[in-house]
């Protein structure tokens, strides 16, 4: 089994794309594997799904020799994670209030998330994430204003 001449797993790694979810990684398929993924691997006749942390393979979430029911599992699992983009980064109230005036008025959900300076006390960055597919509305809403 030679999973990047899959035609099947080539079309779930393109949906997942398509669905603006980026926390994945199917075995050989896409980008390199990196920290923080979920991750389908064929290991000695076996389906896994497993999450990788800080290049360290976490436990197995589920294990079968039966290709179908691995992939359900995975695109179930997957479907069931929230992928957030960040859409701003800035120390700008404005910018802020700007922006969650536009997601708010075309109903895209947003997660605010600050953090501080460590170089200057009361200075703050200002970040705005939204959630899978949202981010290409984004993208086109940003592009018109």
């Amino acid at each position: 089994m030679n999973p990047q001449t899959d035609k099947e797993l080539k079309q779930l790694h393109d949906t997942f794309i398509a669905e603006g979810f980026h926390r994945f990684y199917i075995d050989g398929i896409g980008t390199p594997k990196s920290d923080d993924v979920e991750v389908l691997s064929f290991n000695h006749g076996i389906w896994e799904v497993f999450y990788i942390e800080r290049g360290q393979k976490g436990k197995i979430l589920f294990a079968s020799p039966n290709k179908q029911e691995a992939i359900e599992f995975y695109k179930n699992h997957v479907y069931g994670i929230k992928h957030q983009h960040l859409v701003l980064a800035t120390r700008s109230k404005q910018k802020v209030a700007d922006i969650k005036v536009l997601l708010t008025e075309n109903n895209i959900e947003f997660w605010q998330n600050d953090i501080p300076s460590y170089s200057k006390i009361g200075d703050r960055m200002y970040r705005i994430f939204v959630f899978n597919k949202d981010v290409f509305k984004v993208k086109k809403l940003q592009k018109s204003t």
